[in-house]
């Protein structure tokens, strides 16, 4: 079974680095247009991880 990802997240550093990152994410559907938005502080792959669950409720509350 494959799966149909019309979501996608897009990550920027907006400032600081390490453990001091200042990350802003934002949630982008199939067209482009931003569905959700947020930051998180720390390391890419924890801000990766807030994106991503993220996504993952709003793919679930479409279902």
């Amino acid at each position: 079974m494959t799966q149909n990802n019309t979501l996608q997240i897009k990550l920027s550093l907006k400032g600081g680095s390490g453990p001091n990152a200042n990350w802003h994410w934002e949630i982008h559907d199939a067209t482009g247009k931003v569905v959700k938005t947020g930051s998180a502080v720390g390391p890419e792959h924890k801000a990766f991880t807030t994106a991503r669950i993220a996504k993952e409720k709003l793919e679930a509350a479409k279902s």
